[in-house]
């Protein structure tokens, strides 16, 4: 069953790899240097050729239900590392001032009627040439040279992850930390993610991650006067690397605020078989799905909702997603380059820190790394105002 859809034809209920969509108002394709190009297609894997010549092997797959969570992180509880967060009697001062960067904001690009539109109805959108391919490159270059530097370092903090015995202190290069997730981990690795480099003033990917040209579409979509950054990851699969599951942004946060948006930033081109975002189209605003203190009603996303994906991107382009909208990732290709996106969550001032007993789930150990260091400086309640959630737009 299909049901038709302005970004081309959105499968209802596409187990596996969801809908196709975003590619009849693409406009031509960009000339970019050839590192920034996808690989030639004979080096991506074809996965239908793979599910025809599987047989079965596909239908396996698609029976099994795709949950939104670890096995590790399954209890129904408030965040033990919440509740043991005690907050200082008083906040560190600073200049609550813009901090957003003028880079890349020479001729600003202006969120359409229509992206607004369809982000708000659909909780998705893509932002087409966002940022002109060629101003780009030195972000790109900027980015990429701190994941190679901060390689180990992503994957220690993915042992400690998906292995939390394990002594991450220990783990002296990557082949060790392979090591002891094949030894220790009952999960296939899914990605690499380097938190925060934003916040590292000496970062040459600083000014880029804080332009006011990306804070600009990100206050568009949500509607506010001022936005702040909560937080800028990079995200690498690698070939092989396993799928992302099924989850949403806002139910990791501890933030009482509706307005949350994510922009998904390819570092390059990427064609259909790389591992772009599927999004389930109008779960933000599905109040009825159970999900908020249990996992009740996960297993079966595909079958609740239409699935949409954007398949080709070119460097520039990005993709924005609301906080509540439920999105997954496939695996990368084993025959193809490592897919790098930058990722950086926006939220509208004013927002508070949850109470503790608002809490909704158990937030996996991956996300303390984003609010360990400023949530001792607020109170329950507060209004989050912190030097590390600084302002980026006006």
């Amino acid at each position: 069953m299909h049901a038709s859809s302005r970004h081309g034809t959105v499968a209802a209920a596409a187990p596996a790899r969801g809908g196709r969509g975003g590619r009849d108002r693409r406009p031509k394709r960009a000339d970019a240097p050839d590192w920034a190009k996808p690989p030639a297609r004979g080096k991506q894997r074809d996965f239908k050729n793979e599910q025809r010549a599987a047989g079965g092997a596909e239908k396996t797959r698609q029976d099994t239900p795709r949950a939104t969570t670890s096995r590790s992180e399954r209890g129904v509880r408030a965040s033990e590392v919440l509740r043991a967060v005690a907050p200082r009697t008083s906040a560190k001062a600073f200049e609550d001032v813009s901090r957003g960067t003028t880079v890349l904001f020479d001729d600003p690009r202006e969120v359409t009627l229509e992206e607004q539109l369809h982000y708000e109805r659909e909780g998705h959108v893509c932002i087409r040439r966002a940022v002109e391919g060629v101003e780009m490159i030195p972000m790109v270059k900027a980015v990429t040279g701190e994941i190679i530097a901060r390689r180990l370092e992503a994957y220690r903090h993915r042992v400690s992850v998906l292995c939390p015995d394990a002594r991450t202190t220990e783990l002296k290069d990557v082949e060790e930390c392979k090591r002891a997730l094949k030894k220790h981990s009952q999960e296939d690795v899914g990605f690499l993610q380097t938190f925060n480099l934003h916040r590292n003033e000496s970062s040459p990917a600083r000014e880029y991650i804080m332009s006011k040209q990306f804070a600009k579409i990100a206050a568009e979509l949500m509607g506010c006067e001022r936005a702040r950054i909560y937080q800028s990851c990079v995200f690498v699969k690698e070939p092989g690397m396993a799928e992302t599951n099924w989850h949403s942004d806002l139910n990791m946060v501890p933030l009482d605020t509706n307005d949350f948006v994510t922009l998904w930033i390819p570092l390059r081109s990427l064609d259909e078989d790389d591992a772009a975002l599927h999004f389930a189209n109008r779960s933000h605003r599905d109040f009825a799905l159970p999900y908020w203190r249990t996992i009740e009603g996960m297993s079966d996303l595909e079958g609740r909702y239409e699935i949409d994906t954007y398949d080709e991107l070119d460097l520039g382009d990005l993709t924005a997603h609301h906080g509540w909208a439920l999105h997954w990732s496939p695996p990368q290709p084993k025959d193809s380059v490592p897919r790098y996106a930058l990722s950086v969550c926006y939220f509208a001032d004013g927002a508070r820190r949850l109470e503790t007993e608002e809490l909704r789930r158990t937030p996996h150990a991956e996300d303390e790394w984003s609010y360990e260091t400023w949530l001792r400086d607020l109170q329950p309640g507060a209004v989050a105002k912190h030097f590390e959630l600084p302002i980026v737009w006006p």
